[in-house]
């Protein structure tokens, strides 16, 4: 991959990590960044991103083949899991925006 390539990923996972929650941001830029993540992936609708939209959701952000992209995306969703304070294996926009996970 060329360096403009990994230059772009860098740019669009920064921005989807802070609209997520994952970085520090303003309360409402974070909640309603998180409301239009989950809209965004949520593919059967009911309010919360499962396991398969989790993957999808990084698929789409973190294109690409091979072993390094693959711990890349592997990281980042065992981070967005550490929100899953209730334990259900869903995230939902409340969990995501939320500034202290499993206060």
């Amino acid at each position: 991959m060329t360096e403009p390539n990994w230059s772009r990923q860098a740019i669009a996972l920064a921005g989807m990590l802070m609209l997520c929650g994952c970085a520090i941001g303003g309360a409402a830029l974070v909640g309603a960044g998180s409301a239009a993540l989950v809209a965004r992936f949520d593919v059967d609708r009911d309010g919360a991103l499962d396991a398969g939209e989790v993957t999808a959701m990084l698929a789409a952000t973190v294109p690409g083949k091979g072993s390094e992209l693959d711990l890349l995306r592997a990281g980042l969703a065992a981070g967005y899991w550490t929100r899953d304070c209730d334990g259900d294996a869903r995230l939902t926009a409340a969990e995501l925006a939320t500034k202290n996970p499993c206060a």
